[in-house]
């Protein structure tokens, strides 16, 4: 015998109406959630001062908090400011040449700021740092197509590369999503690739953001 009950179609309403708050809330939530991270983390100096100094001011409860916060926050703009400015002239270049050289020389911090500079540059630069051209091929097989960044073409005429393996081998980074700092270096015939027109920096956001940004040729034509 079937069953007569009919599930009221307000049920499909309600579900699909909870669905798109979550989906309105979510991002909202994660980015409150990580500005109030660093909010906290880059004024937590001051806090920590005023507690050593002053202890009397923080016993005036959550406004005096949030205005040493906010007066922390607004010091670290300047001081960026500032360095920003510097940077402009031959003694703030000769500064932040010395302070790079210094960095890269440190055990193991070295590798850390290496990348992260190198991972800053692809993003903010057209010319991408260390990656020349982006480049798309198929991997982990046929049909399956991925975006890396060109490393080095490996033109000279000893390369070793080249003289072993027979083939015209290009070096490509490919990148993991959405943390780009890790992935494989891939040597791939040349043949096998197709350069894109994009900029370092599109890729880059393309692979950051799992593929949820425009092309950059869609971006053009206002898409």
């Amino acid at each position: 015998m079937k069953d007569s009950f009919k599930r009221p179609k307000i049920f499909p309403g309600i579900r699909n109406a909870i669905a798109a708050g979550v989906i309105i809330v979510i991002p909202i939530s994660i980015t409150l959630w990580f500005g109030q991270l660093v909010y906290t983390n880059l004024s937590s100096w001051a806090i920590d001062l005023t507690r050593k100094f002053a202890p009397d001011i923080l016993e005036l409860g959550t406004l005096a908090d949030f205005a040493i916060r906010t007066l922390s926050i607004i010091f670290i703009l300047i001081v960026l400011f500032f360095i920003g400015v510097l940077g402009r002239y031959t003694l703030g270049k000769r500064i932040i040449s010395i302070t790079d050289t210094i960095m890269r020389k440190l055990p193991m911090l070295s590798i850390v700021y290496t990348t992260a500079r190198q991972i800053w540059d692809a993003i903010w630069s057209t010319k991408g740092g260390m990656f020349n051209k982006v480049v798309m091929f198929e991997y982990p097989r046929k049909g399956i197509w991925v975006i890396g960044f060109l490393t080095n073409e490996n033109k000279e005429e000893d390369c070793e590369l080249k003289r072993e393996s027979g083939e015209d081998l290009v070096s490509v980074f490919l990148p993991t999503t959405p943390n780009p700092t890790s992935g494989f270096l891939l040597f791939i015939p040349r043949k096998d690739c197709k350069f894109l027109d994009m900029d370092v920096a599109d890729g880059m956001r393309l692979v950051i953001s799992g593929g949820a940004v425009k092309g950059i040729e869609e971006d053009n034509n206002g898409i």
